[in-house]
Order: structure tokens, then sequence, then C-alpha cells
């Protein structure tokens, strides 16, 4: 059952985020030219033409809201360039999108692994990233994805303000629910360590047979 809803909730996620990259991006991208076309027609109107300055680079922001937001439902570097490349990509733009730093390392990732291994791994990882901002308050993190030799193990630690790991599952855990579930479906790990005042650590791992693989550093 929670292999099914995880399973329709990706392929609705993708749909959303091809139909923002696909359609909407692309019809606002038609609307800024059109106002260029309109902005160079009307140039000896000065009041005008800074109307349509200022509506180009809202469109150009919203544009940009627009693209996160799609990779951020769905990755397609994720399917064309892998796990390492793709989440490497994810924090560069989550760390200028948010204003936060966000330290990205990988070692030993395969060039190629099963799909549901590298969704999950991306999906905790934008859950734990996320998360830390929202709620703890965190301007700072370390992700590490590592290749050993049976498994791939991902780390995401903050400098945020952390907390208590009881209060908070019980008043609002859905996104540790949400991380768990995704780990026990590829049969992995998935461990919190935190506490008030002394930011957080998220581990996951998931188990991989050896010959599945062979491990390329990028």
């Amino acid at each position: 059952m929670g292999r099914r809803l995880i399973e329709a909730h990706e392929e609705e996620r993708t749909w959303i985020g091809r139909g923002l990259h696909d359609d909407i991006n692309q019809r606002l991208a038609l609307l800024a030219v059109e106002l260029d076309r309109g902005a160079q027609e009307n140039s000896f109107d000065m009041n005008l033409l800074d109307c349509v300055r200022e509506a180009q680079g809202r469109i150009t922001e919203i544009s940009r809201d627009v693209q996160h937001l799609s990779h951020r439902l769905h990755s397609s570097k994720l399917d064309y360039v892998g796990l390492a490349t793709a989440s490497k990509s994810f924090c560069r733009e989550l760390s200028e999108k948010t204003k936060v730093e966000v330290a990205f390392t990988h070692s030993g990732i395969p060039s190629a692994l099963p799909n549901e291994v590298s969704l999950c791994l991306f999906r905790v990882m934008q859950e734990a990233l996320q998360n830390a901002i929202k709620y703890n308050g965190a301007r700072t993190f370390t992700v590490d994805l590592r290749g050993a030799v049976d498994a791939i193990e991902l780390t995401v630690k903050d400098n945020g303000s952390g907390f208590d790991i009881e209060e908070t599952t019980a008043r609002d855990g859905l996104g540790f629910i949400s991380m768990r579930e995704r780990l026990q479906i590829v049969h992995g790990e998935f461990e919190v360590k935190t506490k008030p005042g002394a930011g957080t650590t998220i581990y996951a791992r998931v188990p991989l047979k050896a010959l599945e693989y062979q491990a390329m550093d990028r």
C-alpha cells in the first residue's frame, strides 16, 4: 500500500512538474518576447517603456520561481544525469533561491542506479533540507552522498536550532514518516540525531547488491 501511494504521488508530481516547465514557463517566455517587441515599437514613450521593463523583470522572476518549483516536483536531471549530479544541481539551486549555504560532496556513486533507489535518496535529501530551512532556522548545511561496497549512504547535517524528536514527531512528523516510508520500500535505514540547540543530522542508507553497479567517482 505504501509503495502504491508513493508511486501515485510521484506520478502526480511528474505530471504537474512537466506541465509547469513545458507549458506555463513557455507561455511566460512568449509573453516576455511580446513585451519586448511592444517596447521596441513604442520606444519613444518613456513612461510606457519603464512599465514594460518593470513587467519584464517581474515575468523573469516568476519564470525562475516556476522553474524552481518544477524541479522540486520532478527533477528530469535525475533521469538523465544520475543521482550525484542531480543532487548537486538541486543543492545549488536551493542555495541560490533561499540564500543558504549548502556544501555538497559525493564519492563512489555509480553512474547507473535502480530508479527507485535514486528517487528515494533524492526525495529524502529534498525533504531534509526543506524542512530544516522551514522549521529549524538552519542556514548552513553539508550534504554527503557516498557509495560503499554494498550500499549508498546519504548524510544531511545542519546548524539549525535542533528539536526534541519525540515532541516533533508527535506534533508534526509527516516529513519523517514520508522519508522513513520511502526508505522502507527499498529496504533502507533511516536515523535522525538532534537535540535542542545542537543542529540536526539525518542519515539514510540503501543496501545494494555488489554486482548491481560499478562505483564511479565524478
